[in-house]
């Protein structure tokens, strides 16, 4: 496991150097975050061991997940944030009715998960399947605390 912490921190490094590289004045955050993308790519087939034929078809499954799961989260934002702004002007009933659209939003989001999961897992199989819910949240966490260092590098 100390093995994997160092991989990935270098990547991770590597990956937020370049970031900061990147990131002038006048260019879009898109740039940083399709680099981020990239860092999220090749670490995720790195890691998962995948074959060029899994590849092939992983990454269109993964990337539909990840789009239909993105789009649920940002709907759920809204609604959550509509509800907050509204809060003392809404009708009970008003709540109610948001309050449980969003719990149905996050239902469909497991839903979603549950179904690409399986997809991938037709692919890849349940082990690398399972791994990979791990390596996103690894990565993601691995990525904040890198750009919080830096932050905090750039800030002393």
């Amino acid at each position: 496991m100390h093995l994997f912490s160092k991989i990935l921190s270098s990547i991770l490094f590597i990956g937020v150097i370049a970031l900061s590289a990147a990131a002038q004045p006048g260019k879009e955050s898109t740039t940083k975050r399709e680099k981020v993308e990239q860092l999220k790519i090749a670490y995720i087939t790195k890691e998962l061991s995948l074959t060029t034929e899994e590849s092939k078809s992983f990454w269109p499954l993964y990337n539909s997940m990840t789009d239909e799961i993105s789009t649920e989260k940002r709907k759920r934002r809204k609604l959550a944030q509509n509800l907050k702004t509204n809060l003392e002007t809404l009708s009970e009933d008003d709540i109610k009715t948001k309050t449980l659209e969003i719990m149905d939003s996050e239902i469909k989001e497991s839903k979603l998960k549950k179904e690409h999961v399986e997809k991938i897992a037709g692919v890849i199989g349940y082990k690398k399947a399972v791994t990979l819910l791990a390596l996103e949240q690894q990565f993601k966490k691995e990525l904040l605390k890198r750009l919080n260092q830096q932050g905090q590098t750039k800030n002393n």
